[in-house]
C-alpha cells in the first residue's frame, strides 16, 4: 500500500510519473512496494539496494523524492504478514506525509 499511496501523491504534484526508482533492502514488505507502483503505473520502474526505503518519481525535469520515515521502518520491518495485513488500514488512512520525508528537485539536482 505504501508504493500504491506514494504514487497517487507523486501523480497528484507531478501530473505525468515518467518513471521511478526504488531504493529498498531485497526483501518483503519492501519490494512489495513495487507491486503497488505497477497496480496503478505503467511507468518504467528501476529496482536498487538501499538502506530503507525511497521512491523517486520523475516527470521531464522534475522530481519528487520520498524516503520512508525511520519510525515507519522500523514498524514494518520482520514483521509477519499477518500483521502486516492488519496495518493495511493505517496506511489507508492517514496522509502520505505522515509516512514520506518528501522533496521537490529539478532532475539536474543530486539527491
Amino acid at each position: 500500500m505504501l508504493g500504491l499511496k506514494a504514487f497517487l501523491y507523486a501523480k497528484s504534484v507531478l501530473g505525468n510519473v515518467t518513471r521511478c526508482e526504488l531504493y529498498t533492502v531485497g526483501r518483503k514488505p519492501y519490494l512489495c512496494t513495487v507491486d503497488g507502483i505497477k497496480a496503478v503505473s505503467d511507468c518504467g520502474i528501476g529496482i536498487f539496494d538501499g538502506e530503507s526505503l525511497k521512491i523517486v518519481f520523475y516527470n521531464g525535469s522534475q522530481r519528487i523524492v520520498m524516503a520512508l520515515k525511520p519510525e515507519y521502518l522500523s514498524r514494518y520491518l520482520d514483521r509477519p504478514w499477518n500483521e502486516l495485513e492488519k496495518l493495511v488500514d493505517e496506511v489507508l488512512e492517514k496522509d502520505v506525509t505522515i509516512f514520506f520525508d518528501i522533496m521537490f528537485l529539478p532532475a539536474s539536482m543530486g539527491g
